[in-house]
């Protein structure tokens, strides 16, 4: 039989030491709302993902599916393209991150460089109209000006220059994606470029002026190096973008001719919906996936931290 002591004393100490679980735990009870939202939908699609991979027909009873092992990943890589679209990605994004960040530098550099402010409000505006256009209405402007027939672009090569325009879409359509991509994204560049051109202390810019450096030992040993943490997070953005371009390039090529533009995205668009063949697609979307979240933590364990923050 309990004391009347004990039953005044036990609820109280319950409700304490809720208080101060509480408490002590506050941030983690604010946060635990977000992680699930997160855990929802980071985790659980690539869950799911893996498992189709793994089987041989997607079914809603997963103890009853047939689990086949890395089938679908032997079947994608013999006859489901996969190493050629990881080609072709590869040569696209390394191609296109480089022309980019060369012009989107440039670029900042020379609008910097403007003494006008009225004229460096114009250019600014002037060059990130391309980045506004969406992907859809960039690939149907694309195809038009890029039509032999009836494109500007062609009829201005013919008529200004002395070569033949080429056909762009069906002779160089891996150009012809790579160039139309820096056209819609070296704004992003410019811009990002820009701010931090306009972060670097004019005081280190004017003690390397009076040391007597030319322009471009100055962007070399003084601009370049004190803005080696906006490039570095610049290229990293555009990096992971650019793995996920589908929309403009499906939009002016539809992966081809043939498959000279099929990106892993494109191929894994057309493995599902057009092949049906969803566990393949799956396999695709699970190795691209792991290649690039490990290139991205490299790069920033190796480049980001040893390179650019030390």
């Amino acid at each position: 039989m309990s004391t009347p002591t004990q039953t005044e004393t036990t609820p109280q100490s319950t409700f304490a030491r809720l208080r101060d679980l509480w408490n002590d735990y506050l941030p983690y009870w604010f946060m635990a709302p977000m992680v699930a939202v997160m855990v929802m939908i980071t985790f659980f699609p690539g869950a799911y993902d893996l498992y189709l991979s793994l089987v041989a027909e997607p079914t809603l009873d997963v103890f009853a599916a047939d689990f086949v092992g890395l089938r679908n990943f032997e079947t994608a890589f013999t006859r489901g393209g996969a190493i050629h679209s990881f080609i072709i990605t590869i040569t696209v994004v390394v191609s296109a991150l480089l022309l980019e960040t060369v012009l989107g530098f440039v670029l900042a550099a020379l609008v910097a460089g403007v003494g006008s402010d009225r004229a460096k409000s114009f250019y600014r505006v002037l060059f990130i109209i391309p980045m506004a256009v969406a992907p859809v209405s960039l690939a149907t402007i694309g195809r038009i000006m890029l039509n032999s027939e009836i494109g500007i672009i062609p009829y201005v090569i013919n008529t200004g220059t002395p070569f033949a325009a080429p056909s762009f879409l069906s002779d160089v359509p891996l150009l012809t994606v790579i160039l139309l991509d820096a056209w819609n994204w070296t704004p992003f560049m410019f811009i990002i470029f820009y701010a931090g051109l306009s972060s670097v202390p004019k005081t280190l810019i004017e003690a390397s002026r009076v040391d007597g450096a030319p322009m471009w030992r100055r962007y070399v040993h003084v601009i370049i190096p004190y803005m080696k943490p906006v490039v570095f997070v610049a290229t990293l953005i555009r990096l992971i973008d650019l793995f996920r371009t589908f929309g403009v390039v499906y939009g002016l090529t539809g992966g081809g001719p043939g498959t000279a533009t099929q990106l892993v995205s494109i191929n894994i668009y057309e493995q599902m919906f057009i092949n049906n063949q969803i566990t393949v697609a799956a396999a695709i979307a699970i190795v691209y996936l792991v290649l690039v979240v490990a290139l991205c933590n490299v790069i920033i364990a190796k480049v980001g931290f040893e390179g650019v923050w030390d």
